[in-house]
Formats: C-alpha cells, structure tokens, sequence
C-alpha cells in the first residue's frame, strides 16, 4: 500500500462515519470500477453505441433513480426506509454543492445511475440539519418493522458525528446501479468511468466506497483491476465483512499515461 494510501486508511479508520461507509454501504452494486481522464460530462456521453447514454441528472429524474434502487438493492436498509425516503435523500444529493448525481438512459429510459459527494463530511452535517425531512418516512418504517430501529439509530449517529477526519478533497462514491433489465450491457462500468472524471474534475483527489467482501467477488476483483486499493477488511455489523476501497486522482492519470 503506497504512503498516500496508508494516511487516508488511518484517518479513514478513525473516523465513526466510514468506519460503515456511506448509510447504507451500497456501493456494493458498484460492479465496475476503473480510472479515467477527465471527460466533458457536461454533453452527454455514449455508453453504449446503440442505446445509452450518461448525463448529470436533473430532478424530474429522481422518480426513476428511486425505482432502480429499490430493484437493485431490494433488501437493504435504506431502500426499508420506503421510496419517499429515497426520494428526498438523491433530492438532497442532488442539490448538494458538490453532489454527483448521474443517470444512463437508453431508449428514453433510465437504466441506471452513480450517485456520490465530494467533501462528504459537510454532505453529512447537511443531512442532519435536515434531519424533519426525513424523520417522518423513517418513522412510518418503524411502525411496520420495529426491528430496524437499531439500524436507524446508528445511521444517525453516523450523521451527527461525521467524516470530519476524511481528508480535504475526498468523494464518496455512496450508491451506483443498474437496473436488472440492463445487466451485462457494461453500463456499471461506464456509469463509474463517468463518475470519477467529474469527481476528478471538481478537483476530487480521493474516490473511496466500501462493498461487502463476501458473496462479491466480481465487484471486488474488478475494482483492484481497476486500480482501486483495498485500504482494509471490517466488520460492520455480525456476519457482514466489508472491503474499503481508494483511488487517487495521481496514480489514476499515472494509469492512464501508462496506457
């Protein structure tokens, strides 16, 4: 592990948000990973030849960014939260001042998206701040399924005490899918490639998500061949390992020169 690599781990390491990654570590989905040049994001970029394309979302694209999350992270915590709950979390994301939000659309479709922020710590504090907006559908949760409580709990305590030791600079890639119709069409990896060249150009050094270490192995091979480095293994909760991931904004361009 390079020196770079090695004090982001550490600070990483110290701080109670990453320790979990984002809420709801669903980077897991985030199959394809791989450094890229920056890329003009601003036009629409082809995915595919024939069928997609991947843009910066807009908010008459939340409907559909919600949809796909719930197909492709059916069981997980936040998608229990309910699709209003979804709704207002890519809102918030999408309005942040750093946020990331894109979309692939293929025959006037969405069929998957990337979502993330750069400086993650302040994204957190806004999320508490506005904490009213989304105690509601939280709550209705709780009232049909009381055994997530815990759950709920240590997602707040992720926000109130935030990834204030994360390096200035850094983005986390939080949520990236693709929706099940559109598996193998490589969308996971162009969604990805588009990803870090506007986190690269919004002046990102860092990229880092977390994704679980088992039952994974293509995310994570693909992520290590992509030049991704596994800062460490943890436990997030029992029975679920999880792997830590980083990037450089450096050895990416370095990769590419190389290439």
């Amino acid at each position: 592990m390079k020196a770079s690599h090695v004090q982001l781990a550490r600070r990483m390491h110290d701080s109670p948000v990453l320790q979990a990654g984002s809420l709801d570590s669903s980077t897991e989905s985030g199959r394809y990973m791989t450094p890229t040049q920056p890329m003009n994001i601003h036009q629409p970029w082809m995915a595919s030849a024939r069928t997609s394309v991947v843009r910066k979302a807009i908010v008459e694209d939340l409907p559909g960014i919600v949809t796909i999350h719930q197909k492709a992270f059916s069981h997980f915590f936040l998608t229990r939260l309910g699709s209003v709950f979804l709704h207002r979390y890519y809102g918030l994301v999408l309005n942040y001042r750093t946020g990331i939000v894109l979309v692939s659309e293929g025959r006037g479709a969405l069929n998957g998206f990337a979502c993330g922020f750069v400086d993650p710590a302040e994204f957190y504090r806004l999320m508490w701040r506005n904490r009213r907006e989304f105690i509601l559908p939280a709550l209705s949760t709780l009232l049909h399924h009381p055994f997530l409580a815990a759950r709920v709990l240590q997602g707040i305590q992720r926000i109130q005490t935030s990834a204030s030791r994360v390096p200035v600079r850094s983005c986390e890639l939080s949520s990236i899918a693709v929706a099940p119709e559109a598996g193998g069409s490589r969308l996971g990896k162009t969604l990805v490639q588009a990803f870090l060249a506007q986190a690269w150009s919004m002046d990102a050094q860092f990229v880092y998500l977390t994704t679980d270490a088992d039952g994974n192995a293509l995310a994570n091979a693909l992520y290590r061949k992509s030049g991704f480095q596994q800062t460490r293994r943890f436990l997030q909760r029992k029975g679920r390992w999880m792997n830590e991931y980083v990037i450089d904004r450096m050895e990416a361009s370095d990769s590419e020169i190389r290439l």
